[in-house]
């Protein structure tokens, strides 16, 4: 006589510890990844928020050389961050811009010539093409982005 065996083909249903295990490590890789590269694109979202408010602030910084035909003085601007720039009845900036998230706040300088100025901002992404490496100094504070604004002499 013949015996017939049968097999038993049922798949198996759950996981094992090592394989739980692997899909845990690789799960938590892709997710360092992943907040990595959304920290990294905050970083760069706020430094180009630093660049578009400095460079609407020198419009105002202009303005004023327009009216007075002289920049105003460091202490003036570096007294304003956050604040208005009103002079009398004029107002050059409702709200002059604030650093919100660095820990240096923004710096303004006049050249020596009378006819151009510096911003200065600190950026979170030490990589970015304009924070240089040596940094200048503004206020005895060194910042690695520097804005240099020539205002130009109109002839009438």
């Amino acid at each position: 006589m013949c015996q017939i065996k049968t097999v038993n083909l049922t798949m198996k249903k759950d996981f094992n510890g090592i394989e739980l295990l692997i899909i845990i490590v690789v799960v938590g890789i892709l997710s360092s990844i992943t907040y990595n590269q959304f920290a990294l694109a905050q970083a760069k979202s706020r430094d180009l928020q630093r660049r578009s408010d400095l460079h609407e602030f020198s419009k105002a910084i202009t303005m004023y050389w327009v009216d007075y035909g002289k920049l105003p003085s460091n202490e003036l601007i570096n007294s304003l961050w956050g604040k208005s720039f009103v002079d009398g009845d004029y107002v050059y900036a409702n709200s002059v811009p604030k650093e919100k998230s660095g820990k240096k706040e923004y710096c303004y300088e006049t050249g020596q010539d009378g006819v151009s100025f510096k911003m200065f901002a600190d950026f979170e992404n030490k990589n970015d093409f304009d924070c240089k490496k040596d940094g200048q100094l503004c206020g005895g504070v060194k910042y690695c982005y520097t804005d240099i604004i020539y205002v130009n002499k109109t002839t009438e």
